[in-house]
């Protein structure tokens, strides 16, 4: 078959070599083996996809280490393990990089900034602001270059073993905190205990105080010397108004008076 043959003629040679490379038909020590790549061969290039990506390798090759293909294949023949000592390196290196990139920036600050400073002596006298800045160096710490301990899996020991060396300290300080906890608990059991005791003799010891019976007003006659105005038969109509206006009007004053 020519590299432009059609999906037809793919079909038609593939029933024709199934017949002779079939193992029931092909008596040869491997054919079993042959009719198994004629049947991978046809699945590969009835698919235009996969027929598209086998012409592009025989005629461009198979992929070198400058393009991600070559590595996407030979991740995934990795097992879990590999992969995963693969990626550790991996983060380990790049964290190496990473402590290397820090400090090379400070040292470069600090180049910069003492290569300012000396510009500054040569111009003129100290000012308040070199002064703050050599009192800021003075006191700066000195950065020290990476070594071998700032790797990542010497971090992760360290941390470990900083861990396990912790831990009966921090079994005792949990110990004293559940203890302190737990004293504290029974401390305010203890007092709402006493509290509940206290207001129940206080209610004991309350004297009952009885209501005063509500009592009726009583009738009272008024008194003899209370003024009882009298009238003459005689009088005529005028006197007797006078009479009571007279009385009316001492009664008010004296009410004001009350």
């Amino acid at each position: 078959l020519f590299q432009d043959a059609s999906s037809a003629d793919i079909r038609k040679a593939y029933r024709k070599l199934s017949l002779i490379l079939h193992p029931d038909k092909n008596k040869d020590e491997n054919a079993e083996t042959q009719f198994r790549q004629l049947v991978a061969i046809y699945e590969v290039l009835k698919d235009e996809e996969r027929r598209h990506r086998y012409d592009d390798i025989l005629i461009n090759g198979l992929p070198d280490w400058r393009q991600p293909v070559f590595y996407y294949r030979r991740v995934r023949k990795m097992s879990n393990a590999e992969l995963a000592l693969l990626l550790f390196i991996i983060l380990t290196v790049g964290h190496y990089a990473v402590v290397w990139s820090i400090y090379l920036e400070k040292q470069l600050d600090e180049l910069l900034s003492r290569k300012k400073r000396e510009k500054k002596k040569k111009t003129g006298g100290r000012s308040t602001d070199e002064a703050k800045l050599a009192a800021v160096d003075k006191n700066e710490r000195v950065l020290d270059k990476p070594q071998w301990h700032d790797l990542l899996p010497c971090k992760l020991g360290i941390w470990f073993c900083l861990t396990v060396k912790a831990l009966p300290q921090l079994f005792q300080d949990a110990r004293q905190l559940y203890v302190e906890y737990k004293e504290t608990k029974m401390k305010a059991r203890e007092d709402a205990l006493a509290k509940a005791e206290l207001e129940t003799l206080q209610k004991e010891k309350k004297p009952k105080i009885k209501k005063p019976k509500s009592e009726f007003p009583v009738y009272t006659v008024l008194e003899s010397s209370a003024y009882i105005p009298s009238y003459d038969h005689g009088a005529s109509i005028e006197e007797i108004e006078e009479q009571m206006d007279d009385w009316l009007g001492g009664r008010n004053r004296t009410q004001k008076k009350k």
